[in-house]
């Protein structure tokens, strides 16, 4: 996810586990993207109950987060919206054939509140505009930062796994009948997320062709090679 390695750490609680794994790796623990492995368990007096260490999984965020939360801050905090927005990084998609290697993995902004259906917009519109807007004002093409991916409420997230469930129930159409089948325009996430769940399903594959706003996915019968992004 990033090429600065994790670094593995125990502790008594999650946040000492945090503090050493920082320590080793020289971070600052507030720039950081942290997967508890464990929670560990805490002794209980008079019971048959060992404690046991938490352990975590640490990683750096990179250099763009802390400027990226504070922009994607301070704009709701115009809009007038009371919301949390914190930082990941995305797992990068798969090298494929004719592809570039070495693509930073994106950086993932969530935005969690109430009444956040303004941010989103019909089908997305509005969230995707917000992405825009982010990106610009960071211009990650120039700096060599991440692509920067905003998230509201999940609704990404739960519209990429709507679209990998259609895509499993597509891949089965193309089998049953050997033909090829193109889907309607997608934003860039949604068909990640169809090439990523047809990756390895047996007898398809997959291909994109066409410009933006109007590129299209199409899963073909396996045999050939692949192109898509």
């Amino acid at each position: 996810m990033t090429d600065t390695p994790a670094v593995e750490a125990s502790g008594a609680t999650v946040e000492a586990a945090v503090a050493a794994a920082c320590a080793e790796g020289g971070w600052d623990p507030a720039r950081v993207q942290v997967e508890v492995l464990s929670p560990g368990l805490v002794a209980v007096p008079g019971e048959h109950l060992a404690a046991r260490a938490a352990r975590v999984r640490v990683r750096p965020l990179p250099e763009a987060a802390p400027r990226a939360l504070d922009f994607l801050r301070g704009l709701l905090d115009r809009m007038g919206i009371e919301a949390d927005v914190s930082a990941s990084l995305v797992a990068p998609a798969p090298a494929r054939p004719g592809g570039p290697d070495g693509e930073p993995a994106p950086l993932l902004l969530e935005v969690e509140g109430a009444d956040l259906g303004v941010l989103i917009g019909w089908r997305g519109e509005s969230l995707r505009a917000l992405q825009t807007v982010v990106n610009l004002a960071l211009g990650p093409g120039g700096t060599g930062g991440p692509r920067v991916i905003v998230d509201v409420a999940r609704y990404r997230r739960r519209r990429e796994e709507q679209v990998e469930a259609m895509a499993l129930r597509w891949a089965a159409r193309v089998r049953r009948t050997g033909e090829p089948m193109t889907l309607d325009p997608m934003p860039p996430y949604e068909r990640r997320a169809v090439h990523l769940a047809l990756a390895d399903a047996p007898g398809v594959r997959t291909e994109s062709a066409g410009a933006d706003p109007e590129r299209r996915v199409t899963i073909l019968p396996a045999g050939g090679g692949e192109a898509w992004s």
